[in-house]
């Protein structure tokens, strides 16, 4: 098996993945589809990652340097141009509205620079750091370390989290954030590594599986608790490091949700094309980078409320208003695409 190819299951997790971070961008009203997919649309990539770092084992050939150097193309470039235009949109915004916001605009370089990012530019660094440090962990450290390495990372994400919570109120709106900007990355750091190694050691044991079915079997059953048990951790957002009203299934929903989508679309690759899902899968990245900063989201919910001319109630009709606000910014997304994969390849570290 030629492992430089792409995995297709894999592209098509990223791909679920995605759809679930602009449905999420989408949604206003509480709602048990969104708290679905809050579950693990964030835990999905980075399981995703850490099963590639164990199926290609590329790593075994790499020194830190190497290594380093190839995610610092891949994420750490894309990061810094992203920001760069993500930031020089939202002025020139500003100034075509005459309403330059200076705060707003400083807000935004102190996010770049804490790595607390720019709208959802925050997980390219994480997942830089978060594969670096996983890097070292498996090829340099001791059998102890390692094991720290996966007991360790959750509570003290759950700490984090739980500082943040009471810096929020004990800390007035400014300080607040310039704190926050900080624990921030470090929190998505930690709980990143831990998925990353959740999915390098799965990777292992789903090879281990030699029949498809029982893996589609278990695929299944998994979607099926992690769909239940996701309603029962409500306000999940990583991107805050908000782990829900139970912390503890944050994880297990994270695992269960991410690997029983990967077995399933290892068993359905196989019948189905998956075309669409394949291709934002594969371009995710820009997807990610793209979405919110240049106002695609905005623009999108606003021409379908124009087209559906219906009020945004949370009922049946919802869920109708809010695919069809997805169809318009993923079509918006494919000419996006498109102009960088094709004219400007240098943002996403193709040089």
């Amino acid at each position: 098996m030629d492992k430089k190819k792409r995995i297709k299951y894999i592209d098509l997790c990223k791909g679920l993945g995605i759809l679930m971070v602009t449905w999420g961008h989408i949604t206003k009203l509480g709602n048990p589809v969104d708290t679905w997919t809050s579950s693990f649309k964030m835990s999905i990539f980075f399981i995703a990652a850490g099963y590639l770092i164990c199926y290609t084992n590329s790593y075994r050939n790499l020194t830190l340097k190497r290594y380093a150097w190839k995610l610092w193309k891949s994420l750490g470039v894309p990061y810094i141009l992203f920001s760069i235009a993500s930031i020089s949109f939202r002025i020139f915004s500003m100034i075509m509205k005459h309403a330059v916001n200076m705060s707003s605009i400083k807000s935004y370089i102190f996010a770049t620079i804490t790595l607390r990012g720019v709208f959802a530019l925050w997980f390219l660094p994480v997942l830089l750091f978060a594969e670096i440090f996983f890097f070292c962990i498996i090829k340099y450290c001791s059998k102890w370390v390692r094991i720290l390495a996966l007991i360790f990372p959750p509570a003290a994400a759950v700490m984090v989290s739980s500082i943040l919570m009471d810096l929020r109120e004990k800390l007035n709106p400014l300080m607040f954030e310039r704190v926050s900007f900080i624990l921030l990355p470090i929190g998505k750091i930690i709980a990143a590594l831990w998925f990353l190694y959740i999915g390098y050691i799965g990777c292992k044991v789903i090879a281990k599986i030699k029949n498809k079915y029982v893996s589609f079997s278990v695929g299944v059953l998994f979607t099926l608790i992690n769909i239940i048990s996701s309603q029962k951790n409500l306000g999940v957002d990583l991107n805050n490091m908000a782990l829900g009203i139970n912390p503890c299934l944050f994880f297990i929903n994270g695992v269960l949700g991410a690997f029983g989508a990967l077995l399933v679309f290892q068993f359905l690759e196989n019948y189905m094309r998956f075309t669409v899902l394949n291709y934002f899968g594969r371009n995710s990245l820009i997807l990610m980078s793209t979405q919110r900063p240049f106002y695609i989201i905005s623009i999108g919910t606003a021409g379908w409320k124009i087209i559906s001319g219906a009020p945004w109630v949370l009922a049946m009709r919802y869920y109708i208003d809010c695919l069809g606000a997805m169809m318009i910014i993923l079509m918006l997304e494919y000419f996006v695409i498109t102009f960088i994969n094709e004219k400007a390849g240098f943002m996403i570290g193709k040089f």
